[in-house]
C-alpha cells in the first residue's frame, strides 16, 4: 500500500502537524505500507527529520500559489496512491478534489471543523469532536474518527508514569518547537521563586527568548535547558509536574498519567483544553496572553504541594487516553486491504490459543476453555463441512483474527469472529466483517441476510455489529440443552 502525506512545519505554524503524521507513518510502515511526504520548504521546515526517519520527501516551494500545481510538478506521471493524507489548516475541499487524481481515497486530519472537506476518512482527536461536528462538512459516506480514543501518539507514550522517586520534585517545561508567545520564559520566571525543585526546560534554538532562558537556568544548580530531546516520553514519565501548551502533548501527558498545568498558545487549543479541565485531566490557566507570572507561580505551588490532586489528574488522564490511537487510525486506513484466507489444519494451534484467550472466552456463548484433542476433532470436521466457511484475516504484520460463517438455509448465514492477542480494541473486527462479506458472497451467492449472536453484556461486540450496519432485534431468547466442548461459538 502506498500513502502520500501532505503536511507542513515551520516557525509560524510549529511542528505538530508533521510530528503526528510521522507517528502515523511509523504505524503504517509497520503494517507494510510505503509512505511519501510532501512539504513546503518553510523556515523551520522538518524535511531533514522526515528523511532521517526513512521516508521519501517531496519538497514544495514555500511561496507556491497553486498547491495542486506545485504537487503535480513533483509527482511522476500516472502515479496513484492508495491514500492521500492531508494535515493542513489551509487546505480544504477544493485541494482535496484536485488531489483525487492521485488517490484512491483521501483522509483529512483536522482540529478546527471550520471548512468543508471532500474525503473518505476524517480524524479529529479533540475532546470536543464528534460525528455530528462534521455532519455538514464531509460527504455522507465519509467515516469520522472523533475524540481522544484516536489521539495519535508514539508507542513510547504508552509506558505509564514512573514510580515517585526519592529526592527533589521534577518539573518539565515545554511549549513546543517554536514558543512565539513567550510562555517558556514566563514559566521559568515563576519557578525561580520555588526552592528545592529540579527543572528541565525544552526550548528550540530558534526561541526568541533563548538568551533570557539561558541566564535564568545558569542561576540554579540542577536546572537544565535543552534544545532537543529524543527521549521525551522517559522524561515526562519521571516528572512530578509537566507545564506546557494545549497541543498534541496534551494527549501524551494524559496517556502517561503525568499531572500537568496547561496554557493554550493558539486559539484552536482553547476549547479542547477547557473540556479536559472540566473532566479533571489537567489544571488549565487560560490563554497565554492572559496568564501572568504570578498566576503561574501560584498554580505551580498548588500542584507541587498537593499529591492527591496530582494523582487525580494522572488517573483521569489515563482514563481518557490509552495511547492506542495511532494504531486505530492505521487500522482504519489499512483495514480495507485486509487479506482473508481459508483456514487449514495447520492453523489449529493459532485458533486454539486465540479462542482460549480469557477475553475471547468471556465474550463467547460457550465460555469453558477448549481441550486440545476436542478442538482438533472439531477443526477436522469443520474443514470437511461445506455449510461452514472458516477464514483467517491477515495484515502486513501477521494474523489478525478468525471469521466464521454458518449457512442457515438458502438465503441466510450466521457470522461469528474473534481477534487474536494484541488485536482487540483497534478496529480489526470491523475490517474483518467488511472483508468477510465479499468472501461470503463468493462462496454462497444466494445469501441475502447475515445474522449474529452477541451476549447482552458484550458492549464491544454490540457496538461492532451496530457500526457495521447490523440491525439489532428487540428480543432474542435461546435455551442451552447441553454443553458441547466442540461447538466453539
Amino acid at each position: 500500500m502506498r500513502v502520500l502525506i501532505r503536511a507542513d512545519a515551520g516557525a509560524t505554524i510549529g511542528i505538530g502537524h508533521v510530528a503526528r503524521c510521522l507517528t502515523l507513518a511509523e504505524q503504517l510502515v509497520a503494517q507494510g505500507a510505503t509512505v511519501v511526504f510532501a512539504c513546503r520548504e518553510l523556515p523551520g521546515h522538518q524535511l531533514g527529520r522526515i528523511a532521517a526517519e526513512g521516508h521519501e520527501v517531496l519538497a514544495l516551494p514555500a511561496d507556491a500559489e497553486d498547491e495542486i500545481a506545485a504537487l503535480a510538478a513533483r509527482l511522476p506521471p500516472g502515479v496513484v496512491f492508495d491514500w492521500i493524507i492531508v494535515d493542513h489548516y489551509a487546505l480544504g475541499a477544493a485541494w482535496e478534489r484536485g488531489a483525487r487524481r492521485w488517490a484512491r481515497r483521501i483522509m483529512v486530519i483536522d482540529d478546527l471543523a471550520d471548512r468543508a472537506h471532500d474525503c473518505d476518512l476524517l480524524l479529529d482527536q479533540n475532546a470536543t469532536a464528534s460525528e455530528a461536528t462534521y455532519q455538514l462538512l464531509v460527504p455522507a459516506a465519509c467515516r469520522v474518527l472523533a475524540g481522544p480514543r484516536y489521539a495519535v501518539l508514539r508507542p513510547a507514550f504508552r509506558q505509564g508514569a514512573a514510580p515517585a522517586a526519592d529526592g527533589p520534585q521534577r518539573v518539565l517545561v515545554s511549549f513546543g518547537g517554536f514558543d512565539q508567545g513567550g510562555m517558556t520564559l514566563k514559566t521559568l520566571q515563576a519557578l525561580m521563586s520555588i526552592d528545592g525543585i529540579e527543572v528541565q526546560c525544552i526550548a528550540g534554538q530558534s526561541s526568541p527568548d533563548l538568551p533570557a532562558l539561558q541566564a535564568l537556568v545558569s542561576q540554579r544548580p540542577g536546572w537544565q535547558l535543552l534544545a532537543f530531546v529524543d527521549d521525551l516520553a522517559r522524561r515526562m514519565a519521571g516528572a512530578t509536574l509537566f507545564i506546557g501548551a494545549g497541543g498534541g502533548t496534551v494527549w501524551e501527558r494524559a496517556a502517561l498519567g503525568v499531572p500537568s498545568l496547561c496554557v493554550s498558545v493558539a486559539d484552536n487549543q482553547t476549547a479542547n483544553a477547557e473540556v479536559l479541565a472540566r473532566a479533571g485531566v489537567h489544571l488549565y490557566l487560560g490563554a497565554a496572553a492572559q496568564v501572568s507570572v504570578e498566576a503561574l507561580r501560584q498554580a505551580i505551588a498548588l500542584l507541587l504541594d498537593n499529591a492527591p490532586l496530582r494523582e487525580h489528574f494522572a488517573e483521569r488522564g489515563r482514563q481518557w487516553v490509552d495511547g492506542l490511537g495511532a494504531q486505530r487510525v492505521a487500522v482504519a486506513l489499512l483495514g480495507q486491504g485486509l487479506r482473508l484466507r481459508a483456514v487449514a489444519f495447520e492453523d489449529a494451534r493459532l485458533l486454539f490459543d486465540g479462542r482460549n484467550a480469557a477475553a475471547v472466552r468471556h465474550a463467547s456463548l460457550q465460555q469453558a476453555p477448549l481441550e486440545w484433542e476436542a478442538h482438533c476433532r472439531w477443526l477436522q470436521a469443520t474443514l470437511g463441512n461445506d455449510q461452514r466457511l472458516l477464514l483467517i484475516g491477515e495484515a502486513g504484520d501477521g494474523a489478525v483474527g478468525m471469521l466464521r460463517y454458518d449457512r442457515l438455509g438458502a438465503s441466510r448465514a450466521r457470522v461469528s469472529l474473534y481477534l487474536f492477542e494484541g488485536r482487540m480494541g483497534l478496529g480489526w473486527g470491523r475490517a474483518l466483517l467488511s472483508a468477510g462479506e465479499g468472501a461470503l458472497l463468493r462462496q454462497w451467492p444466494q445469501v441475502q441476510v447475515i445474522e449474529a449472536q452477541v451476549l447482552t453484556g458484550n458492549q464491544a461486540s454490540l457496538g461492532l455489529f451496530r457500526g457495521a450496519g447490523y440491525i439489532q432485534s428487540e428480543c432474542h431468547f435461546e435455551r442451552l440443552l447441553k454443553d458441547s466442548q466442540h461447538e466453539q461459538f
